[in-house]
């Protein structure tokens, strides 16, 4: 056993706070084990100078008085802040992330009316007859996103 367990079954015991079915074993192991029956005689006797040097001296003990606590004293203790300011912060939060999201928004439309313009700029190259077929990058007339077209079929859909 564990030194600091026994100096707590030790105090127990003697605070009267041990079980008596805890309290039979402790005595067994005592019994037992006699360095373990030394450090408890020694746990024992420091027990009874604390006590009787408090009977003696009263007034070198603090004494601790359980106050009942101060809503007012608690209160500057924690300062948390009021609704109405927890819904302020809610509604400007939500205010900065859909007006970031309008300009970014905004932004790449007009990133995508650029690329149109650089889309229809670019020169489409002349069929090769490979037996491999060939892709290229066009806008999604739907969305305004990109899409890759197998070059063959544009050809075939641009004839008559």
């Amino acid at each position: 056993m564990k030194s600091e367990s026994l100096h707590a079954l030790v105090i127990d015991q003697h605070s009267g706070e041990l079980p008596p079915e805890m309290a039979d074993l402790l005595e067994a192991y005592l019994a037992s084990h006699p360095a373990a029956r030394e450090e408890s005689a020694r746990i024992l006797k420091a027990l009874q100078l604390t006590s009787e040097t408090v009977a003696r001296y009263p007034d070198c003990v603090r004494a601790f008085i359980h106050e009942e606590i101060n809503p007012v004293r608690e209160a500057r203790r924690r300062w948390s802040p009021p609704m109405w300011m927890q819904a302020a912060a809610v509604v400007a939060l939500s205010a900065l992330t859909a007006a970031g999201g309008f300009y970014a928004g905004s932004a790449r439309s007009g990133a995508a009316a650029a690329s149109t313009v650089m889309a229809s700029a670019v020169p489409v190259m002349p069929r090769k007859d490979s037996p491999w077929a060939r892709y290229r990058m066009a806008l999604d007339p739907l969305g305004g996103g990109m899409q890759v077209v197998r070059v063959d079929l544009t050809e075939k859909e641009a004839r008559p």
